[in-house]
């Protein structure tokens, strides 16, 4: 054999023996145990593992226990100084620990994930505990449990007050700084009191939709418990027939398709389509579409994840919200306004309109601001990507296009240039030294009035010259600005405190005359964009919408891998 050839083998035969001795190695710190045999010495024998546990963490937070890496140690540490134990007495689970084991199992109920709360390592220490046959305590197995718990039970309680991801990234983090001052408070309450559902509970977001929502999620866990239904694959469909067939008995599990009536059968799938279309908020037209193949390709358990994906974001939302508010959910294409009311000292609906929104590819953004004025007659100002991918290849094909659709082109000190001397063959994606403007008036993309509030995206709230998507169901249309439909119920109640100075009768008839106006909001009103795929009231129940932007199955990948 050349010597070449020799070296390679001896080092893939040294890398194997190493491998395997390293996995012989963990092996062994696996199977550590320390045998205790009389049950009056197991809770000391326990005490005595957890602090030599203790004596090796790796820094203030992480703690290496086995395979486990614990990264809450710094919040219960103290809870075992006097060497007691919390969760288990005697080689058994005490009153707090078979309250912690069931809290656990039940993690779906809150929309957790079972597996992040050391659920199977924990079954398995409880086999390892007490052998029946020899009489004998596992000592090793019983700290490592005790500290598997306290850990559960602290990243429990976090996870419930401001879930799991960084919201702004969408990041899986452990970040102890944006949780509730009193959480470690809260969570030892529990234990000291043995109240540990008390302490979760007060923990919760506390709003009246994420309370619904949980209470519908535990419903319908429940309810279609014994029913299950696969997702449908539109891709590469070779069998027509066989595909239809999938859709039937998809829709006759969920409810939607009708078997006892007659009827020609693909009537009958048309009508369970549409049911099926209403349910999730999209046009009951009983055709397959792009949106409605995509909710088809949901099973029963995406749908449950999707209503935790739901929960995951309500614990984002700040304890309180403002007096009031303006809320707009892009799934569901609507605005909602709320308003404190001080008698029946809950949220009130003040005003509900549908609004267009950002295309997936051009997506309205995620926003907190504050609505501080509004502009009649606004001009519309072309962002740059739009000057040159939509206008400038339609001006250049027909130089009466900005004529007839009313826009004038501004250099950068803001004169307007006279276009019939510009050169349009010579302008580029990176050659476009103007702006294209479009005047006031009723035929502005912007409308009549735009509402302003402060944010990095450069978006904001319209009316719209173009008003017919407000009647659909695919209000999803827009560059990225929020289309508004009752603009004018919005901006009489925006100046609601501030009629003394901007009467009613004055505000409307500023919408008739077609002359630029800036009204300013007496006090801005807090405004909010977000991303809600499921929400549930106690009146009409639980909606669904369509993850129009993916950001809910983005969340769900990471939490599940």
């Amino acid at each position: 054999m050349p010597f070449k050839q020799f070296s390679i083998l001896y080092f893939f035969i040294v890398a194997f023996v190493f491998l395997n001795s390293c996995k012989e190695e963990e092996k062994k710190v696996e199977e550590k145990k320390i045998i205790v045999r009389k049950i009056q010495d197991v809770n000391a024998s326990v005490s005595d593992e957890i602090a030599d546990m203790f004596s090796k963490q790796v820094n203030d937070h992480e703690l290496i226990l086995v395979n486990d890496t614990v990264n809450t140690i710094a919040y219960y540490k103290d809870l075992y100084k006097d060497k007691a134990l919390l969760f288990t007495n005697k080689g058994k689970y005490t009153e707090l620990g078979d309250s912690l084991i069931k809290l656990i199992a039940d993690a779906r109920y809150y929309g957790l994930y079972l597996n992040d709360y050391n659920y199977k390592r924990l079954t398995e220490l409880n086999q390892k505990w007490f052998n029946v046959k020899d009489s004998m305590f596992d000592a090793f197995a019983l700290a490592e449990s005790e500290i598997l718990l306290s850990d559960a039970y602290f990243k429990f309680g976090a996870h419930l007050n401001k879930g799991r991801f960084y919201p702004d990234s969408l990041l899986l983090e452990w970040n102890p700084k944006k949780l509730d001052t009193n959480w470690v408070s809260i969570l030892k309450f529990g234990i000291e009191h043995k109240k540990l559902r008390t302490a979760f509970d007060s923990l919760e977001p506390q709003h009246e939709g994420y309370k619904f929502l949980k209470h519908e999620l535990h419903k319908y866990i429940l309810d279609n418990e014994k029913l299950d239904w696969d997702s449908i694959s539109f891709v590469n469909v070779q069998d027509t027939n066989l595909l239809y067939s999938q859709i039937k008995n998809r829709l006759l599990i969920t409810g939607d398709y009708d078997s006892l009536t007659k009827g020609n059968d693909s009537v009958k799938l048309a009508k369970a389509i549409k049911k099926f279309q209403k349910k999730i908020n999209l046009e009951p037209d009983g055709k397959l579409g792009k949106y409605t193949k995509q909710a088809l390709g949901y099973n029963k358990e995406k749908i449950i994840r999707q209503m935790e994906m739901a929960l995951e974001r309500w614990r984002w939302e700040p304890r309180e919200f403002p007096k009031k508010y303006f809320w707009v959910n892009i799934p569901s294409a609507d605005l909602h306004i709320w308003e404190y009311d001080k008698k029946k000292k809950i949220d009130t609906l003040v005003l509900r309109s549908n609004v267009v929104v950002g295309k997936p590819e051009t997506q309205t953004p995620l926003v907190k601001s504050k609505i501080n004025y509004m502009l009649v007659y606004p001009y519309w100002s072309v962002p740059y990507s739009i000057a040159w991918k939509e206008i400038l290849p339609m001006v250049q094909a027909d130089t009466s296009y900005l004529r007839r659709k009313g826009f004038e082109c501004v250099d950068g000190k803001g004169r307007v240039l006279d276009i019939s001397k510009l050169k349009w063959k010579k302008y580029t994606k990176d050659y476009l030294p103007f702006k294209f403007r479009q005047r006031i008036g009723g035929d502005n993309s912007l409308g009549i009035c735009k509402f302003n509030f402060h944010n990095k995206y450069g978006v904001y709230m319209h009316d719209t010259n173009s008003k017919r998507y407000f009647k659909t169901f695919y209000r999803w249309q827009s560059h990225g600005c929020v289309r508004l439909e009752k603009f004018i119920e919005t901006a009489r109640f925006l100046i609601r405190d501030d009629t003394l100075k901007i009467p009613y009768d004055t505000l409307m008839e500023s919408f008739v005359t077609p002359i630029q106006r800036q009204i300013n909001i007496k006090k801005p009103v807090p405004i909010f964009i977000k991303y809600y795929t499921v929400r549930a009231d106690d009146s009409t129940g639980l909606h669904f919408y369509i993850d129009i932007y993916r950001k809910d199955e983005k969340m769900m990948k990471m939490v599940y891998k």
